[in-house]
């Protein structure tokens, strides 16, 4: 019975260095678990640098990538926020991609909401809708005035 609580005891206390090791204490994660890009503590989701790293990245640069993204749309890190603020919709050039404090004026919204008057299909493209959340977020950031952080 000895070597059981022995192993036992070694086996927990595995567990708890191995659980501090890869979780921490729960600093520098957002509500969804999804690690913050900034520092203390601050949720990114509204964010552009958190839009990037939850939506474009991991869901849009699936298509919108180098050289063949469609209309020339890349939302690569490092080129994204060029390419969507105060940049007029190829599809619909009389209004912006992203319009800094107007999100209904702004295609890049309506393109994810899948509202009327978009040309083709609602974005993603092959993939569901964004969550509410994530478009919430997306929002947000265009009424904050779209910027670059």
């Amino acid at each position: 019975m000895k070597g059981v609580r022995v192993v036992a005891r070694a086996f927990i206390s595995g567990l708890v260095v191995l659980s501090a090791a890869c979780a921490g204490e729960g600093t520098g994660l957002d509500e969804f678990g999804n690690p913050l890009t900034g520092g203390g503590g601050v949720d990114l989701g509204a964010t552009f640098s958190g839009i990037q790293a939850r939506v474009f990245t991991p869901i849009c640069t699936q298509c919108h990538a180098g050289a063949s993204a469609p209309l020339g749309f890349s939302l690569e890190a490092g080129v994204s926020f060029a390419n969507v603020v105060n940049v007029p919709s190829v599809e619909r050039p009389e209004l912006m991609r992203v319009k800094p404090g107007q999100p209904d004026s702004s295609y890049l919204v309506l393109k994810v909401e899948g509202a009327s008057g978009i040309v083709g299909a609602r974005m993603p493209l092959g993939f569901p809708p964004l969550p509410a959340e994530e478009i919430a977020a997306i929002r947000d950031w265009i009424t904050a005035g779209a910027l670059e952080n």
